[in-house]
């Protein structure tokens, strides 16, 4: 075998161990613009958008990867299982804060209000 071929399985074994970190590592970044978008909730500006945008984007690639590695392989399933979660308090935490606004408490007041 050459050694390109064996370079090439090599990698292909050790794709679903690094999908299943990588759906971690967004999980992980999901959250923490979560908590960053809450901080800056009563914020509004350039900075506020941008973490907002980037919260969006890594809870989309959270749900993606972690979602792909699980339906295609057994390894690092439980990294993946982490990202899922993670991404899914950061999906659920929409409904949340949209029922509290809905009965009367105001998010943004509780971060020290702008």
């Amino acid at each position: 075998m050459d050694g390109k071929r064996w370079e090439a399985m090599i990698l292909e074994e050790q794709r679903p161990f690094v999908r299943g970190r990588v759906g971690s590592v967004l999980g992980l970044t999901s959250a923490a613009l979560l908590l960053a978008s809450l901080r800056w909730a009563h914020e509004w500006g350039p900075r506020t958008d941008a973490i907002v945008a980037s919260w969006v984007l890594a809870t989309i690639a959270a749900l993606i990867v972690s979602v792909w590695s699980l339906r295609t392989s057994r390894a690092s399933r439980g990294f993946a299982a982490a990202g899922l979660g993670l991404a899914l308090v950061s999906v659920l935490a929409l409904p949340v804060v949209g029922a509290l606004y809905a009965a009367g408490v105001d998010v943004a007041e509780a971060c020290g209000g702008g």
